[in-house]
């Protein structure tokens, strides 16, 4: 048994002490759990730190995103170097075979857009639930000695770190936004690393429902404002990158 430090959830030790005992390898299960605990470091200071319900209208994709995915590039740059690359399985949703969220319509359902609270609430309920009753989604499986396994169990630690995060606050309408807006534009950059396509969608809706049910006015943005805004950050990030690259290239040349 090895130590691990007490503010992880204990979620997270369980899982990965009971890992650690079927893959025989317990350094990959500490490798998991101090990642896993990084980010949730991470995680805690951005929900901890507003307060959610005075927060303003969401004007953009809050930087906490770029820390996020920063994280997970550098576990990905990390495990590449010990660990091969597996076939990548992307298990979809068997209700419909598409990888888009069972939530992402609902969001943008003209009903969900009305102003009774409770009507906006009781659609994300009835669709989250539905959802559970049309497939079974087994979020947690052994870790596999591959890099897309290792990648893909931090995300679902990190998700299940978000989630719980969620439940511990107050939002108003403009703080529930701003988690909609973030979570929507996680979406594909996060399938793209893991390999559980499925399971990743599950748990981003875990974390709408999540805010859903701690908000006072649940009414989601509205999908050309949504839309917008998602598309600005990704064209943002697209510039990033490129001037990353641009910038590793001549300095090798």
């Amino acid at each position: 048994m090895f130590s691990l430090r007490p503010s992880l959830s204990s979620f997270g030790y369980m899982y990965c002490t009971c890992a650690g005992q079927f893959t025989g390898n317990i350094r990959l299960c500490q490798y998991i759990n101090m990642r896993a605990y990084r980010i949730s470091v991470l995680l805690r200071k951005r929900f901890t730190t507003p307060n959610w319900v005075k927060h303003k209208e969401p004007r953009e994709v809050h930087m906490f995103v770029d820390l996020f995915l920063q994280e997970l590039e550098a576990v990905g740059n990390e495990v590449k170097q010990i660990l091969s690359q597996g076939i990548r399985k992307h298990r979809r949703s068997e209700s419909n075979g598409s990888t888009t969220s069972s939530l992402s319509n609902p969001l943008r359902d003209d009903k969900l857009r009305r102003s009774n609270t409770q009507q906006a609430r009781s659609q994300l309920l009835e669709t989250h639930l539905a959802k559970l009753f049309k497939q079974k989604v087994e979020i947690f499986t052994k870790v596999e000695f591959t890099r897309e396994s290792v990648v893909t169990t931090i995300i679902k630690l990190g998700l299940k770190s978000l989630q719980e995060f969620v439940r511990l606050q107050t939002l108003n309408r403009s703080g529930f936004q701003q988690i909609q807006l973030d979570i929507q534009f996680l979406r594909t950059p996060l399938k793209e690393l893991a390999e559980d396509e499925a399971a990743i969608d599950f748990l981003l809706d875990e974390v709408i429902v999540g805010a859903s049910d701690r908000c006072l006015d649940p009414t989601p943005l509205e999908p050309p404002i949504l839309d917008k805004l998602i598309q600005a950050k990704t064209a943002e990030t697209r510039e990033q990158n490129s001037s990353a690259a641009s910038s590793t290239t001549q300095q090798r040349l």
